[in-house]
């Protein structure tokens, strides 16, 4: 049985997968469904920075060696309807961290006792 794949009508879009090294762990009252897990930056010599809560780790960019499309089911839903998948991203790249967080420690701020 044949799948036919196509392109989405927006175009490819390129995407890079994130990978973290170990677990997060967040308060046992908080879910982090649908928030934002920090900020991602890079540095002026390209390295990427992440920011989470109070820690900051350093990472690195690396080639994927086979690209990843990036695709969803469409149709199927009803009898009778044949399934298709379109691709809507294709990856290549991935941000990789795997050094253990520091902490962002603010020396210059003074405490309230």
């Amino acid at each position: 049985m044949q799948i036919p794949v196509q392109v989405s009508k927006d175009g490819l879009k390129e995407w890079m997968i994130l990978e973290l090294q170990g677990e997060l762990k967040c308060l046992p009252h908080i879910t982090m469904g649908g928030r934002p897990l920090g900020d991602l930056h890079f540095n002026k010599q390209g390295v990427p920075v992440l920011l989470i809560g109070h820690h900051i780790l350093h990472g690195a960019v690396q080639d994927l060696p086979k690209p990843v499309a990036v695709m969803r089911k469409v149709g199927a839903d009803r009898e009778g309807s044949e399934a298709h998948y379109l691709i809507s991203a294709v990856v290549h790249k991935k941000v990789i961290f795997k050094n253990r967080p520091k902490p962002i420690v603010n020396a210059g701020v003074p405490r309230l006792v």
